[in-house]
């Protein structure tokens, strides 16, 4: 059993930050550490919803996440706030609703990317699943564990990077902002 503080969301966890859990705990993938609920970031009004995420033992950040945020301006106070949690490493998608609709951006941050993806009335979950090429009948009948572990799967090995239009967050404040 892996506990939270031998993990990248120690940090998340000591500040008050993971909101609702619906998993906290080891998966069923061995040395898998996995979160699924809301985490804050920027005050406890400003939330990341319907986060994925999970983290591999022996490694110093989250491998993979998969959250949405309402506001596109604070993408940079998310990856300040997940600081060494995030690494060149990890696959972290971020669904952000006041981006136009089609965008799907790659933003680096230092050596972080992280995959800017509009999102409208539909879950973080439907569209992992429309993004992965996952079986949604098959995960129906798993549990919430392994569930996220299906999808972490696919997430930790991404690499469909031609999929997103690489901009800086600036350029990517212009489009946003129909510009």
């Amino acid at each position: 059993m892996t506990a939270i503080a031998d993990t990248p969301f120690a940090k998340l966890d000591t500040e008050g930050r993971l909101q609702k859990p619906a998993l906290c705990a080891d998966t069923h993938a061995a040395g898998r550490f996995g979160y699924r609920g809301d985490i804050a970031y920027d005050g406890p009004e400003t939330v990341m919803k319907e986060v994925f995420s999970v983290s591999e033992s022996g490694k110093p950040a989250i491998g993979f996440l998969a959250g949405s945020i309402a506001n596109y301006e604070t993408l940079p106070k998310l990856v300040e706030t997940f600081g060494p949690a995030f690494d060149a490493y990890g696959n972290y998608f971020v669904y952000i609703a006041d981006l136009p609709q089609g965008n799907r951006l790659l933003i680096r941050f230092g050596d972080v990317k992280i995959y800017a993806i509009f999102i409208d009335d539909t879950s973080v979950y439907n569209e992992l699943i429309d993004t992965f090429y996952v079986d949604k009948v098959k995960l129906k009948k798993y549990d919430t564990a392994a569930k996220l572990d299906a999808l972490a799967d696919v997430g930790l090995k991404y690499s469909s990077d031609t999929n997103y239009v690489e901009v800086s967050y600036e350029d990517g404040l212009k489009i946003k902002n129909g510009g």
